[in-house]
Parts: structure tokens; C-alpha cells; sequence
């Protein structure tokens, strides 16, 4: 509700500064058409060089001015919608660089208010450079954006190291969580790896406890379009800056058959977090052999020193924040917490705090689990939850949702894999630090698996707070009515097989 109060404020406020002309007694009205709108109207191109505006015929800084009125709207159309550059004002320079692939020539629109309030729209073309595509290693760490975080992915090397040792030339890795050739690792701060990085500061040198930060499951680097390489803590503080670069990717591929290398990642000492090379005493390399990259995840390995088989190499492991990508990579299964020895859905206080992704759910009280699992209480002992809308086959381990994300559809599957139902989703991914969210998540009515708010008879909710995302987990939650903390929430866990 603030985020629709806010938007609505907006909204009045553009209402009353972009018609200044229609206000009475400060402005004398001249009626326009389209054609007498662009009458005397002067443009101009320019692009930023050093500091200073440059006359170019590609300039991306257009400097427009209509005069004998009081204001227009300068703005471009994408997907029917406007995009506004301007309001207020008949002069001045707007900015507008179209997105990568866009056709160099695009059409500026100017908007203005006549007497009788009716809007007089004029367009003009213009050729302008357009955002420089993305070699494809560059595409996947970066994202479209020109920017994408990229967090600690627990594995399965010892219930959850992110990092670690293994023989070096063991295979090729393929993108889940085993890391092949790993011998021992350790995990985030905040996870349940039996190792973790705090007890491991004899590979840092003399960079703990400063780093410290970049060790919790939140922790993130951020890799930017134009080759920068930042490290910051789970509360969003930089603790690092360096650049990086990518050799030889092609698509994935195995580009080296010797090493199973996909290619090689260069970064300034120090970058990528946790940059150590294992039981060196510090040692920060520069260069990387890249096991595996793709939108939702890299795994990144360090040769042995030697370069022999088998010899000691060091591996990490990380996965994106691309938001769609992650969505439909693949299905989503119940993830199994350790709630109640395996819940997957219950109870817990609201507002208890943030969520880390790493088995627990922060604020639970009690859940229950799949029929075929290991918790104490299943779902057929909870059906006074589910109302009448109750399907059966949606609580096994087998059971699954998949998201299409060109249709904005998740669609349910039972534990044999025949389809229950459908229905539509948003997903948003603006954080809210009074809840503790990551994002929001809005659907259809009952289009998760088991959609029902915690003792409400059947009640379906249709938007859940996102506690946590990632590449192998996603944690809703849905408040209650009160919005109070510690007031009775519904959560979900959720992961990928």
C-alpha cells in the first residue's frame, strides 16, 4: 500500500506540473495542432565528451526548443506505454540512448495542452548511437542492464561449502551442485556448511577480518558492463573494487579439452570474493579457469600450482540475481528446512528478521512436510488448511511448479507429473527492508503448490513477500492480515532438484 500511496502522489504531481499552460492567469493559451506545434521548433545533437556537450549528427543529448509556448512533454513508446524525458518546460536537452539492437533511427514524440485541454501529439525522428552489444561472457555476468550481483551457491561438497579444494583436471563441470574433483569446503557464515570461513583465515593472509563481510549468504560482487568488479557485504557496504575480463568463451563450450576449461575470467588481485587460492597463505590469483558459466551460475576454478592432475586446485562457486532467469531455468520442488526435521509450509512470528537461503527459516514456529518426507507432521495431517480447494498429488517431493516467462504463467504439476492447473505471476524484486523481503511475488488465485494462508480455512492468497531468491531456494511469506510483528505468517520453501 505505501508503494500504490506513493506512485499515486507521483502521479498529482505530474498531473499539475506537466500542464503549467493551462493554469489560469499565470499563461496565455496558444491552441496548436500537430503540424503548427513543430512550426519555428529547433533541435540538435550531441554527444559528451570529456566533460563537454560535442556537436554530433548520433549524439545521444537532444536540445529541443518550441518557442512562444510554455511547456511540452518530451517522451518515446515502448510495449504502448510512454517513457517520459521531460515535462514542464518548452526548451532544454533530454538524454536518450536506445537499448542494445534497437534501430538507430527513433521517434521522439512532444505533447502539448491546448485551451480546451484536448493533447496535441508531434513526433520527430532522430539517429542516434545505440547501447553497444555484449560479447556473451560479458552478457551473463552483467545481464542486458549492464549490471548483475552475484551471491555464494551452496553445494553439496559438504552440506554446503562455496568453497574449497579438489583434484585438478577431474572433469568437466556441469552447472549443479556437485562440484566434480572436490575433495573439501567450506560455507558462508550464515549456512550449514560443517566448515566455515571464519575458521578458515590461514588462506586470507592479511586481508581478516576486513573482508569478513563478503562471507555471509547475502554477501555479493557486482559485475558491471564496463569491465568493473565490486565486492560488498550482505547490507550493501563496498568492500572491494577491482575489474575483470573474460578470454575465450564461447557459448559455454569447452573450449580447452586438457583443462575442461569454458574459458578464462582475469580480475585485479583481490576481486571476486573470497579470492584466495587454498592453503597458500594469502595467495590472491589473477586468472581463472571457468568450469561453468551461465545465466544463473558460474563455477570458477584456480589450477593447481603445478598443473598436474590431480594436484591441489581451488573452486568456487556462485550464482546470479538474474530474476527471470532463475525463475525458469527450471521446475520448483518442496525444499525440505530444517523446521521440524524437513517442513516445507507452516506458521512462524511475522517480521522475525532476514532470511539467508541456508536450511532455516528465520521466525518459524512450526511446519509440516511432503507426504513422502521425513517431517513429523505431512500435509495429510493438515487438510483443515486447504479448504475446498484442496488438489490432490500437489504435497510429494515430486510435485512441482514451472514458470514460462514469456506468458507470465506457472503452471502445477502432481507428483506423477500431470498437470493440476495454471494461473498467472509478477514477480518484483525491489527490496523492502522494514519486511525483510527480497521482493514481491503476485499471482492468480491458488497458482502455487499448496496456496493457502496458514489457518484461514482454505484462504488463497494472491501476494507473498519474497523472504529469499536464489538460484536453488526461494522462501515466500505471506503476512498476516495485522501486519504486526510477530503476528501469525504463512511461509513456503522452495528449491530446484
Amino acid at each position: 500500500m505505501k508503494k500504490l500511496l506513493f506512485i499515486l502522489g507521483l502521479a498529482g504531481v505530474v498531473l499539475t506540473s506537466c500542464d503549467p499552460q493551462k493554469a489560469e492567469g499565470e499563461f496565455v493559451t496558444i491552441d496548436k495542432n500537430a503540424e503548427s506545434l513543430m512550426e519555428g521548433a529547433t533541435f540538435a545533437q550531441f554527444a559528451l565528451e570529456d566533460g563537454k556537450y560535442v556537436p554530433s549528427p548520433t549524439g545521444n543529448y537532444i536540445q529541443y526548443d518550441f518557442p512562444g509556448i510554455q511547456a511540452v512533454t518530451v517522451f518515446w513508446m515502448k510495449d504502448g506505454e510512454r517513457k517520459v524525458l521531460s515535462y514542464g518546460k518548452a526548451g532544454g536537452m533530454v538524454y536518450y540512448l536506445p537499448g542494445r539492437g534497437s534501430d538507430p533511427l527513433q521517434t521522439l514524440y512532444f505533447a502539448y495542452i491546448n485551451g480546451d485541454g484536448a493533447e496535441v501529439i508531434a513526433e520527430k525522428q532522430f539517429t542516434l548511437e545505440v547501447a553497444k552489444a555484449l560479447d556473451p561472457a560479458t552478457k551473463l555476468l552483467a545481464s542486458e542492464l549492464g549490471s548483475k550481483k552475484w551471491k555464494w551457491c551452496p553445494t553439496k561438497v559438504n552440506d554446503g561449502a562455496v568453497w574449497g579444494n579438489g583434484g585438478y583436471l577431474a572433469g568437466p563441470q556441469d552447472g549443479t551442485l556437485e562440484i566434480n574433483g572436490a575433495w573439501w569446503g567450506c560455507g558462508v557464515l550464515d549456512g550449514d556448511c560443517g566448515d566455515k570461513f571464519d575458521s578458515q583465515t590461514q588462506h586470507a593472509g592479511d586481508r581478516w577480518p576486513a573482508i569478513e563481510g563478503e562471507c555471509y549468504a547475502l554477501s555479493y560482487m557486482e559485475f558491471n558492463e564496463d569491465g568493473g568488479l565490486l565486492a560488498y557485504s550482505p547490507d550493501g557496504v563496498k568492500i572491494n573494487e577491482g575489474t575483470f575480463a573474460v578470454k575465450g568463451f564461447n557459448d559455454n563450450e569447452i573450449v580447452n579439452a586438457d583443462t575442461f576449461s569454458r574459458g578464462t575470467l582475469t580480475t585485479s588481485e583481490g576481486a571476486i570474493l573470497w579470492p584466495f587460492q587454498i592453503n597458500t597463505n594469502g595467495g590472491q590469483p589473477t586468472e581463472f579457469e571457468i568450469g561453468w558459466l551461465d545465466a544463473t551460475r558460474m563455477i570458477l576454478i584456480c589450477p593447481a600450482t603445478s598443473g598436474n592432475g590431480w594436484d591441489e586446485a581451488t573452486w568456487w562457486s556462485f550464482m546470479s540475481d538474474d530474476a527471470p532467469a532463475l525463475l525458469g531455468a527450471a521446475d520448483w520442488y518442496w525444499k525440505p528446512t530444517t523446521v521440524n526435521d524437513g517442513a516445507v509450509w507452516g506458521n512462524g512470528g511475522y517480521l522475525a528478521g532476514s532470511q539467508n537461503g541456508a536450511g532455516g527459516v528465520e521466525g518459524a514456529w512450526w511446519g509440516c512436510g511432503v507426504n513422502d518426507g521425513t517431517c513429523p507432521d505431512t500435509f495429510a495431517s493438515q487438510m483443515q488448511h486447504a479448504g475446498d480447494a484442496y488438489v490432490a498429488g500437489e504435497e510429494y517431493s515430486t510435485s512441482k511448479m514451472s514458470f514460462n516467462l514469456d506468458e507470465s504463467v506457472i503452471t502445477v504439476y502432481d507428483k506423477d507429473g500431470n498437470q493440476i492447473r495454471q494461473g498467472s505471476f509478477a514477480l518484483d524484486l525491489t527490496p523492502n527492508p522494514d519486511t525483510f523481503s527480497v521482493g514481491t511475488l503476485t499471482t492468480s488465485e491458488g497458482t502455487i503448490l499448496w496456496p493457502f494462508q496458514i489457518n484461514t480455512n482454505g484462504g488463497m492468497p494472491t501476494k507473498f513477500e519474497v523472504g529469499y531468491f536464489s538460484s536453488d531456494a526461494m522462501i515466500l511469506i505471506c503476512p498476516p492480515e495485522s501486519g504486526n510483528g510477530w503476528d501469525e505468517a504463512t511461509w513456503w520453501s522452495f528449491g530446484k532438484k
